[in-house]
Parts: structure tokens; sequence; C-alpha cells
């Protein structure tokens, strides 16, 4: 398999000897060990013949029994409901309007965010303090609430229905964030304010600085070594690269940002941000990529975009959520747009970085220099450079992969370049 490389010079190019498959890097092949401890690569350790791969969605608004079977046909397992309005995370026992009813949350515009029930009917119809009579007739008649039925009638037995829910309105900043593995629930039910719990004092969103809602989501993280906080469809948010790197400061739990966004796409062509998370990279930052359909997948059972998770075996059989949590904090997992491709391998050993999939592709390899190295087939193979310094240039490598006979497109997450 023939291998292009912007980085190759002449003496790497004739210390190279074809193998099969695989090139023999002999000029660097007495650097290979300290050249391997500079890179940083998440998919260290996962034992690539046993793992078992797990698709998941980090973003996936999901309120019917209809939306999740059309999940689960495509392999969906690992469902991170991202519902909103209100942000809470699912769980197999809510019911139809069970928020429009009660909850136990909400953010005042006196008091801030608050913990105590909050029973709509009794707010609304108060006879000191409530509104009804201020509504329109068509709505009037919707009081009082009333709990419906279990939203999913059916749970398959190897679904797992993971906390996340998409929270919004900051005080401070345009962006929307998922809190995978998180049970801290803003906002509430009452979208578009039709009812007029907003201008009564009830915010419909966080209605709080981004840093304290990071603060909360963190807070209430399920598991202490899994899962964070995903920075949403960024381009769409108008999010620059100064927010998203101050929102990556914050701490290293706040995970990456979504690089694929099917409903974003759909709506106006903002559904791509490879561009923002290579320009976040370049910075030697630790960004996770992720891809996701957002609330496509509700009318469309070809929706495009859902990460496979790649968690340890062993963790996986004694907590497949927490295991799938992890892989999620780690980077052990790709993102994909059908889920046709699958990554095989992603390695460094004896002096080269290999990547390997499962059908024909066009393969690229991709760092803070731009397109390094391209081959078509299942397999990449790119020679490190000569020295640390030359490494550390790079900053960052990712593999891209799309598929020849077909429409699927495979991102790695990448790679960190150190100074060893």
């Amino acid at each position: 398999m023939t291998v292009s490389s912007s980085t190759w010079n002449r003496r790497e190019f004739l210390g190279t000897v074809a193998f099969g498959t695989a090139p023999l890097l002999l000029s660097n092949w007495g650097h290979a060990a300290s050249l391997e401890a500079a890179i940083q690569n998440p998919y260290d350790g996962i034992d690539w013949q046993n793992v078992r791969p797990i698709g998941s969605g980090s973003h996936i608004h999901c309120r019917s029994q209809r939306v999740l079977e059309i999940m689960y046909r495509r392999g969906l397992r690992h469902l991170a409901i991202s519902n909103y309005y209100p942000s809470v995370p699912s769980t197999p026992q809510e019911r139809v309007n069970q928020y429009a009813v009660e909850q136990p949350f909400a953010t005042l515009k006196e008091g801030g965010y608050t913990e105590k029930p909050f029973r709509w009917n009794e707010i609304l119809t108060d006879p000191k303090t409530g509104w009804v009579e201020e509504l329109p007739e068509e709505l009037r008649q919707q009081i009082p609430f009333e709990v419906g039925p279990e939203i999913f009638l059916e749970l398959p037995d190897d679904v797992m229905i993971c906390p996340n829910a998409e929270h919004h309105s900051t005080t401070d900043s345009r962006g929307h964030f998922n809190g995978l593995g998180s049970t801290f629930a803003s906002g509430t039910f009452d979208v578009r304010n039709r009812f007029r719990l907003h201008e009564h004092g009830y915010l419909l969103g966080l209605g709080l600085p981004w840093k304290e809602a990071f603060q909360r989501i963190l807070g209430q993280l399920r598991y202490p070594d899994g899962g964070g906080i995903t920075i949403n469809h960024p381009v769409w948010s108008g999010q620059k690269l100064e927010d998203l790197t101050a929102m990556l400061d914050f701490d290293p739990r706040v995970l990456g940002l979504e690089i694929w966004n099917h409903t974003c796409e759909q709506l106006n062509g903002k559904g791509w941000a490879l561009e923002a998370w290579d320009d976040v990279l370049a910075t030697g930052r630790r960004c996770w990529g992720f891809s996701v359909s957002d609330h496509v997948q509700g009318s469309d059972p070809g929706f495009l975009g859902y990460n496979v998770l790649l968690p340890d075996p062993q963790a996986f059989a004694a907590d497949p959520q927490q295991a799938c949590l992890k892989a999620y904090r780690d980077g052990q997992f790709y993102c994909v747009l059908t889920g046709d491709l699958q990554l095989k391998s992603l390695q460094v050993a004896d002096g080269l970085l290999t990547a390997e999939v499962n059908l024909p592709c066009q393969l690229k390899l991709i760092s803070a220099k731009g397109l390094i190295a391209t081959t078509d087939g299942q397999q990449l193979s790119w020679p490190l450079p000569a020295s640390t310094v030359d490494l550390h240039a790079h900053r960052y490598l990712r593999v891209e992969a799309r598929q020849i006979d077909g429409k699927d497109r495979l991102f790695t997450q990448p790679l960190s370049c150190k100074l060893a």
C-alpha cells in the first residue's frame, strides 16, 4: 500500500524498506522508544481483538418508544438522551407530561437556582399569585396538567439509558452543553413561554453564568472517573476559539466539542466543526470530538452521526454504564456517520503510527501542519519524525477515513504530541 507524506525527507525515504504493507523506517529505529513516549495515544491499552464496540449517542433527543427503536435498529445501545424543556436526564420510568406537573428544581429571576418542588398546576392557579386567567382559552383548557403513561413502553435488555441533558441559556454564552453522566437538571417545560412562566420569574434554561453551570453539571457526575461536558454545535452557536479554549481550560472534565451535528447541517449547513476542532488542537489542548444526530433521528431512520465506544471488557462486565462513561472520559471512542466503518486498530509502535479500518477508504492523517499523509485502502502507516522536537511541531495527530463505496466517514480521537 502506498503512503504519501509531505513530511518525509530524502534520508527518511531511503531508510524505508517495504515489507508487505508496513514499511520499516530504519533511520528512526533507534529513536522509536523516545518518540513513542512523546505521543499520548488515547487508544493505548485497548485489546483490539477482544474489545466490544458500543454504539452511543451523546446528543440525541428522544421522548418516544418509536424514536428509541429507530436508534436501536441502527445499533445504538448506550443512549445518553439529551432532552430539554426541561433539561432533565431521562430514566426508563419517565412519564409523559411528568415535568409539566411537577419538577424539583428551577432557576428563579429572584433567588437563582433553587431545589424544591415546583407544582405548576398550583403555581398557575394560585388565587393570589397565579396567572391562569391571563392565558388564552386553548391553554387554560390544558390545565390541570396530568401525568400520562410511561414514555418507554418496552426497553430492550441491552440498552443503557445514560444520565444526560442539554443545557442552554446561560447569562454569558450562546452555547449549549451536554452533561454526559450527570444528573444535573435545569430549565422548565414552557418552551416559547406559552404559559408565561418566564415573565413570572421562572427561567426557561440555565439562567446562570456558564462557569457556575459547569460546576453544577460536574458536581453531579454519577461516576468520578467517567463522563463530562460536551460543547454542542460550536459553529451553529457561534463559539469562537477563545470561547472554546476557555471552556476546555476550566476543567479537564470538559471533554471536547461536536465535530458533526446532523440537525445543524439540515437547518443551515453549519453541521461540521472540523476547522474549529483543528484550531483548538493546534493550541496543544486535549479536545475529544463527537459526532451526533441531535434531533434528526426523530424523523429520519437514516440519521447521520454517532460515537462508537471501546470500553475495557472487564470493566464493562462489572459495570457497563461506568465503563462506557470512562471510555468517553479517556477518549477511547471514535466518530462515524452511518456506522458502516469500523476502526480495527490505531497503534504507535516500531517507529510507526498505524491505523486500520474494516472497509476500503480514503485515509488521511492530519496534524497542526495540515494533511501530512494519505492513502487508499484499509491501512495507513506513517513513520514518526526523526526527533521529539519534529514530532512536537505536529502538536496532534488524528486519522480520518472516507468510505470509497459508501457515504460513511470515520474520525479518530487525536493523539497528542508532547516534548519528552
